[in-house]
């Protein structure tokens, strides 16, 4: 048996693995990893499983793809790299990060040293899908983009905005199934913690809260923006810390006067009392905390809504404070990290101006950055992701892909964009991959942090992604002069595009204080330090107080509008929900069941009907799956199943800051098909 943890999503979960015959014969929960407590979902458990993978470099020739050796795929993909950068200018070349890229921390780094190395800003990924709008205000309003946590295991008052954390893992950025575990327990010991679930389904999680609202689907930022309204107006705040450790507190209270209660419960469809009343409740709790879910964040008013969340918590003085939300450091601060890429100076997006947040671009600009710029994406490299799966506006992509002249898939399984590549690389599956819990650890509420062996042999000629871009750096050989970053940056990248990781990587353990990788690798359950200090109180602003009113956010607050009403698209439909047995397109359950389009029974469509669902941004076909848990104007389809939502969600109508798409509550209809 070998202990190690499984990286199929951001809960990171803790298993004990039995290898016999060049096989994972038996995967369970280990029940001593402090941060999932013996919990594995299905989805971890079935990534074992057998499945078509990439196991050698391939070529497009004459419309197919053949074999290819390492050499001649190396050489021909990064001479051509080369070529553009200096013929084309570093904006030539771009890069998309796909989400299993975050759980491989060696693939992470050296994605940063190629963008960095080659001068390109256009470095493409998830994020805007999930955390930007979250890091972005939190960058705002307290000067760093870290991630900051809710402490559901202390607060006394919980709202969960979104319900289903149990299978979301808490949302961006909260890892761990630790967080429910710590919130069942208290609720269970002290009488006095309080659970209430805003959202336009009724989860597992609403139906054991003290209080369930169902509010409209995509109307949820006008319930945290009433909150926070109730809460500044009514004075239900914490008077001496507003006055010792914010600023801008009038002025957020003139961009939230438009936001009564009243109003926003009317656009929300519930009673006033059950939003004011909320606050009120809320604001004489010794500590208190709301729960962001994807549902809040994923909208063109995502980064408002997230400001709203922090203004909220900073008045009531569970900012930064435990019980409230707090900073994790984990036992290897990142703080530096991410403080060392502000969105102030950072290179922008050619066409909208996205700015580049921790160092990335938001994939909801990658056609436009090919179609639409000046000086557009001509080569672009697909690391562990399928744009044409992972991103909205899938016309739009893959209008860009045929824009493009080189379209390199670096990945372990086939996909809709290995289908059009002219070179597919070969990457190893995280079971055949050596790990280290070291950029994920400030996700979680306690100092932790894991390594890993590999379990498996690489499949055929895979390689790991950090050897795979070193190989492809080295051979396009970029000029330094030029680029979009800082020389230091350039070099920095020069330096770590080749370096020996391994040797970094102890260096980092060892000017944290925590143990070499080969004595994490004999802590079978990892390394636990016990529960972080929720107290860290370190904001990076100039006066180290919050801003409460960033002028970034001036124009995007008053440009706040109620959903429209139009009789030609009598529902709303929800894509931003983590839907349980699956995880995008690329691993599923044993056992899931494909969700279908989830509607009402009292939409007026009988279960199993085919359905065509149409928005203003295009059509998909679906089965029709009954689901009273839904609010009667609701339809749902989870991202990355079967249907593809892709089609009818677009990228023209997004988060001016965080590019942040809206795939909660979009305007729709339905019909048979």
């Amino acid at each position: 048996m070998i202990s190690s943890y499984c990286r199929i999503c951001e809960g990171l979960c803790g298993v004990h693995a039995t290898v016999e015959g060049g096989r994972i014969t038996k995967l369970e929960g280990d029940p001593d990893n402090a941060k999932s407590a013996g919990h594995l979902c299905g989805v971890g458990a079935a990534s074992t499983a057998d499945r078509e993978r990439i196991t050698t470099p391939m070529k497009r020739v004459g419309g197919e793809l053949v074999p290819a050796s390492w050499e001649e795929a190396l050489s021909a993909i990064g001479s051509t790299l080369g070529a553009l950068r200096r013929e084309q200018g570093p904006r030539s070349v771009g890069v998309y990060a796909g989400g299993p890229l975050a759980y491989d921390h060696a693939g992470v780094v050296r994605l940063g040293a190629f963008a960095f190395a080659m001068g390109t800003p256009n470095v493409f990924s998830e994020l805007a899908m999930y955390g930007a709008a979250k890091l972005y205000a939190t960058e705002l309003v307290t000067g760093t983009p870290m991630p900051l946590q809710s402490d559901v295991g202390r607060s006394h008052y919980t709202i969960l905005i979104g319900g289903g954390q149990d299978h979301a893992h808490w949302g961006p950025f909260q890892a761990g199934t630790i967080h429910h575990q710590a919130l069942s327990y208290f609720r269970n010991r002290r009488k006095g913690t309080k659970l209430v679930v805003v959202d336009s389904r009724r989860t597992p999680q609403a139906e054991g809260a003290d209080s369930f609202i169902q509010v409209r689907p995509g109307t949820e930022v006008f319930y945290m923006l009433g909150l926070a309204h109730a809460t500044l107006q009514n004075r239900w705040i914490d008077e001496q810390y507003v006055a010792d450790y914010t600023r801008g507190v009038d002025q957020a209270r003139s961009w939230l006067e438009p936001w009564t209660p009243a109003r926003c419960a009317e656009i929300c469809g519930i009673d006033v009392g059950e939003l004011a009343g909320v606050g009120l409740k809320y604001g004489r709790s010794a500590m208190g905390c709301v729960v962001p879910s994807p549902t809040l964040l994923q909208s063109k008013y995502g980064t408002v809504a997230a400001w709203a969340w922090l203004v909220h918590a900073a008045v009531t003085a569970n900012l930064l404070r435990p019980g409230g939300l707090f900073e994790a450091p984990g036992l290897i601060d990142l703080s530096t990290i991410f403080g060392s890429f502000p969105t102030a100076g950072a290179p922008t997006s050619s066409v909208r101006g996205f700015k580049s947040l921790v160092a990335q671009l938001p994939g909801t600009a990658l056609a436009e950055e090919v179609l639409d710029s000046s000086e557009p994406v001509k080569a672009l490299l697909c690391v562990e992701g399928c744009p044409l799966s992972e991103l909205p506006g899938r016309a739009r992509t893959r209008d860009a892909f045929d824009r493009l002249e080189l379209l390199v898939a670096i990945d372990s399984m086939p996909s809709a964009t290995t289908e059009r590549a002219d070179w597919v690389l070969p990457s190893t599956h995280f079971w055949e991959r050596a790990d280290l819990h070291l950029l994920d650890n400030a996700t979680l509420p306690s100092d932790f942090t894991q390594a890993t062996p590999a379990l498996l042999e690489a499949a055929g000629e895979a390689r790991d992604v950090s050897e795979i871009l070193a190989g492809l750096l080295s051979e396009a050989s970029p000029p330094l002069r030029g680029g979009c970053w800082g020389r230091h940056l350039k070099l920095l990248g020069r330096v770590l595009g080749s370096a020996d990781l391994d040797s970094w990587i102890d260096q980092t353990l060892d000017w944290s204080g925590v143990p070499d990788r080969a004595s994490l690798e004999e802590m079978p359950s990892g390394l636990d330090a016990g529960e972080t200090d929720r107290a860290h109180w370190r904001p990076a602003t100039e006066d180290e107080r919050l801003n409460l009113a960033p002028e970034a956010l001036a124009e995007p607050v008053r440009s706040v509008e109620p959903p429209p009403l139009d009789e030609g698209w009598p529902l709303r439909l929800t894509t931003a929900v983590v839907w349980p047995g699956g995880k995008g397109w690329r691993y599923r359950a044993a056992d899931a069941e494909e969700p279908g389009i989830r509607v009402h029974p009292d939409a007026g469509f009988k279960q199993g009907a085919r359905l065509r669902l149409t928005t203003p941004t295009g059509s998909v076909t679906g089965t029709a799956v009954h689901d009273a848990n839904l609010h009667p104007i609701s339809v749902l389809v989870p991202w990355g199943w079967a249907v593809a939502v892709g089609e009818v969600v677009g990228t023209e109508d997004v988060d001016p800051l965080s590019g942040s798409p809206e795939m909660v509550g979009l305007p729709c209809r339905l019909e048979e098909h």
